[in-house]
């Protein structure tokens, strides 16, 4: 049985204090405020955290529940299906190194930003990821999580109370650009005009995988797609100022609609099979997908990374499939 580290999952032990970060001049706070994170806080809530996952990797999803909610829990639930379905063991890793902060805060809910390096990793990856708290009564939960580049990762300016400021409003609005953007790439395999190179940002394995939907031998005809931004969660909301610019999360979802002919038997695969929602057999399979990322911005310029797509469920139903997503005609040239 195989034992890998799953990709979209905040995992790890803080092996170190955070590290110091640059701290500009701040008024004094008023008895009310609060920054979301303190000196060591995130170390002492990554250790309990990832202890905590590496156990409930090994329960049932409903174990998540304590430790992760919006879209991160989503994708991480799915994942633990996927890993039953086909035999592999999900674990964590530890970590060298933290930086973490976030805004000051009068009231709850209350949330920062942390990046990680992994231990003992060979790629050059940090982890990024968005913790939330709602109450003082409830705990902290890991919201969002994606691996990028180290060289990716921005250097927030926090106070000698540890706040960060809130990302400027250019930042958010380039932000929505970008993730508006990257949807559209998503659904045409076209990269917009002005926006980032989606292809080597990470991007380019969903529209490989529509492509390969889309060829000859699989079976499936009339291969669709649809992705539009995440909004479950105001991912916009949470964005922190940087040296240069800003930083936040943002995802896109898509639906993957096939038809199968009716003289086909096709075999859907282990990842299909394992997020199944249905039992009912059907000539139209759809597939609802994740692909998660961090934007960051540097002046006028706005760069985007992703770790991939994640899959998050599938179902089998009668007919349909034309109306419900647009045809991606030519599904061999779909990756190009």
């Amino acid at each position: 049985m195989a034992t890998v580290v799953a990709g979209g999952l905040v995992t790890g032990l803080a092996l170190s204090a955070c590290a110091d970060i640059p701290q500009p001049s701040r008024p004094e706070l008023t008895p009310y405020e609060r920054p979301a994170v303190r000196s060591g806080d995130a170390g002492s809530f990554l250790t309990n955290y990832a202890e905590s996952l590496d156990q409930a990797l090994g329960e049932e999803p409903g174990a998540l529940e304590p430790l992760q909610t919006g879209p991160l829990l989503e994708r991480t639930r799915a994942e633990m299906l996927i890993a039953e379905q086909t035999g592999t063991t999900l674990g964590a890793s530890s970590y060298t190194d933290v930086v973490a902060g976030g805004p000051m805060f009068g009231e709850y809910p209350m949330w920062f930003m942390a990046f990680a390096t992994p231990e003992g990793e060979e790629s050059d990856d940090v982890e990024a990821m968005l913790a939330t708290r709602d109450s003082a009564d409830a705990d902290w939960k890991v919201a969002e999580s994606v691996f990028v580049p180290a060289e990716a990762q921005p250097t927030i300016l926090a106070d000698q109370q540890g706040a960060v400021e809130l990302a400027p409003d250019a930042h958010t609005e380039a932000a929505e650009a970008v993730v508006t953007q990257a949807s559209e790439y998503l659904t045409t395999g076209d990269v917009p005009e002005g926006a980032p190179n989606f292809e080597e940002a990470g991007f380019k394995d969903f529209r490989d995988y529509v492509g390969e939907l889309g060829a000859e031998d699989t079976g499936f005809s009339d291969v669709g797609v649809e992705c539009a931004p995440y909004e479950d969660l105001p991912l916009e909301d949470y964005a922190l100022a940087t040296e240069g610019g800003g930083v936040s999360f943002a995802e896109s979802r898509c639906t993957i609609t096939v038809n199968v002919p009716e003289s086909y038997f096709v075999d859907l695969g282990d990842e299909i099979e394992a997020v199944m929602t249905s039992d009912s057999e059907g000539d139209v399979i759809t597939i609802d997908v994740a692909q998660p990322m961090l934007i960051t911005t540097e002046g006028d310029t706005a760069s985007v990374y992703s770790p991939g797509w994640y899959m998050l469920s599938s179902e089998t139903s009668g007919g349909g499939g034309d109306d419900e997503a647009g045809s991606d005609e030519g599904g061999d040239d779909a990756a190009e």
